[in-house]
């Protein structure tokens, strides 16, 4: 009889093909978006007035934040946290060895869909910037996408910011420890 740990165990398995997945997705939607760019571009250089500057550097940035994915997420991290990578963690003295089985699944998942909506929040920016006028319920969706996908990709390091925010780190500390191994 399948446990809840045992199905978490096998959702975690299909996570790394699930991230080379969102990276194949952010390839494509990069190369999409150069092409787009180039393609507004010659449109601007007709004296179209649909074509604006904003909107060809915009889907200029979303081609090279797709192209290099890795990259960007890394800036965007030390930005926000001021460590270029994802903070590892250890479980804490109150979790047993299933409990660690299902913390594992569980940030690993939120960290996949932090992957997601920051890939949301560039498409998002691109389409508030498409038209000849800039929508501005779009750009503010895209912005909310962009930083909670980046705080959802280090998850860790922001509940712990939130702990200290509130002097919980002590109750944090026997579920997670930031930094450990």
């Amino acid at each position: 009889m399948p446990t809840v740990v045992s199905l978490l165990e096998a959702f975690q398995a299909n996570f790394p093909g699930l991230t080379q997945l969102m990276t194949m997705w952010a390839y494509l939607i990069g190369m999409g978006a150069g092409v787009s760019a180039v393609l507004m571009a010659q449109r601007r250089a007709r004296f179209d007035g649909q074509a604006t500057i904003v909107g060809i550097a915009i889907r200029a940035v979303l081609c090279a934040t797709c192209l290099y994915l890795p990259t960007a997420v890394s800036t965007s991290q030390e930005t926000l946290f001021g460590s270029p990578t994802i903070l590892s963690y250890s479980a804490g003295t109150a979790v047993s060895g299933q409990g660690k089985i299902a913390l594992d699944a569980v940030i690993g998942f939120v960290q996949l869909v932090g992957l997601w909506a920051f890939l949301y929040g560039a498409v998002l920016l691109n389409r508030a910037h498409s038209r000849s006028v800039y929508d501005p319920g779009l750009g503010g969706k895209a912005l909310t996408h962009l930083v909670g996908g980046v705080f959802c990709m280090n998850i860790v390091a922001t509940v712990q910011a939130i702990a200290q925010s509130f002097g919980l780190e002590k109750l944090l500390n026997t579920v997670i420890v930031a930094g450990g191994s």
